[in-house]
């Protein structure tokens, strides 16, 4: 076993073979990787001290007195020849450096948003220029705000483990920005115009035109004179805005939560409404499921029905996307792929 003697000769000559080393690097890498060696986290000097354990109290204090009275002079040669490598770097002639000035310097793409940040933002500041407010809500929800409170019981298909991703804490993340609608109407007193934009997830199959997790905008206007005539004239403006559309029909459909409930079509913007694989050889593809709110849903939130009426809509939106840019994949859109999202 060593005793402190040789404890104190070992330090000694780690200073000597310290400073013979750094003194002799020939330049800043090799001068950090000797400084480490010796004076580093896991240099030899630390471990030394973490060998110590079996001194006496005493001579633990002498041996960590020595080993940070070399540390310090260890630092100090170390620093001493990182100034002088930093002087000769810096006096060398340009032509010994190696720089080639005829080089073109490299060149920066401007940054440009991912395109359903952008279309998103474009139909916000759509809505907003006809009096609709922004609104957000939590994206795990209760199965009351996601369900219940828009009048889809226990035993609905959206219900089903097919459809809904569920928590173990009995918590789902939503399947529908539908759940602000409630949260909204809890809060504020009619009238109001809102729309809520957010992501929503699904247990569903990836595929050209499916993601277990997806962006929608929810819509919902209340007020004592709304009709079904408004929400024709508006959606019908919003699609025309944001596509382009030169052709829409609207045709009935079953939503637990209006009444009546309305899908919003637009004619096929792959095939111009001949039929084709996308529409379904159809000629159309359905854009926003709407309708009026469904008189339960008022009562759930404390709103008299035979006063207040509404309409609202939720739209898919990175099918929006989609339809907009001529995307025939929506997983293109989350490949984070530079050359795919350059182009638009």
């Amino acid at each position: 076993m060593e005793n402190i003697a040789d404890i104190i000769k070992k330090i000694e000559l780690i200073l000597d073979e310290a400073s013979r080393l750094l003194n002799g690097s020939k330049d800043l890498n090799e001068l950090d990787f000797q400084f480490k060696i010796f004076a580093g986290k896991k240099g030899k000097i630390t471990e030394i001290l973490h060998n110590i354990h079996s001194f006496a109290p005493e001579e633990k204090k002498i041996i960590g007195s020595k080993s940070n009275e070399i540390k310090n002079k260890i630092e100090e040669i170390y620093l001493s020849k990182k100034n002088k490598l930093i002087s000769i770097e810096r006096s060398r002639p340009l032509s010994e450096n190696k720089i080639d000035l005829t080089i073109p310097g490299a060149s920066f793409e401007s940054p440009h948003k991912h395109p359903i940040t952008a279309v998103l933002e474009e139909t916000v500041n759509f809505f907003m220029s006809m009096g609709f407010e922004v609104v957000e809500g939590p994206e795990i929800e209760t199965t009351y705000y996601n369900f219940d409170a828009l009048n889809i019981p226990a035993n609905h298909p959206a219900r089903d483990i097919w459809d809904t991703f569920y928590l173990l804490n009995g918590l789902v993340p939503r399947t529908h920005t539908s759940s602000v609608q409630v949260r909204t109407m809890e809060k504020k007193s009619p009238p109001f115009r809102v729309i809520a934009p957010g992501r929503c997830y699904r247990y569903e199959s990836v595929d050209a035109t499916h993601l277990f997790m997806f962006n929608q905008i929810e819509g919902l206007f209340v007020d004592k004179t709304v009709r079904l005539s408004d929400l024709k004239g508006i959606l019908e403006a919003t699609v025309k805005y944001i596509l382009g559309a030169k052709k829409t029909r609207f045709r009935p459909a079953f939503y637990p939560f209006v009444e009546p409930g309305l899908d919003l079509d637009i004619e096929c913007v792959f095939c111009g409404g001949k039929g084709c694989n996308i529409c379904k050889s159809t000629g159309w593809i359905e854009v926003i499921p709407c309708g009026m709110v469904h008189p339960q849903v008022f009562k759930y939130v404390g709103i008299d029905p035979e006063k207040y009426r509404g309409f609202a809509f939720g739209m898919g939106f990175d099918r929006v996307v989609m339809l907009k840019y001529n995307i025939n994949d929506l997983r293109l859109l989350y490949q984070g792929n530079i050359d795919i999202l350059s182009q638009f």
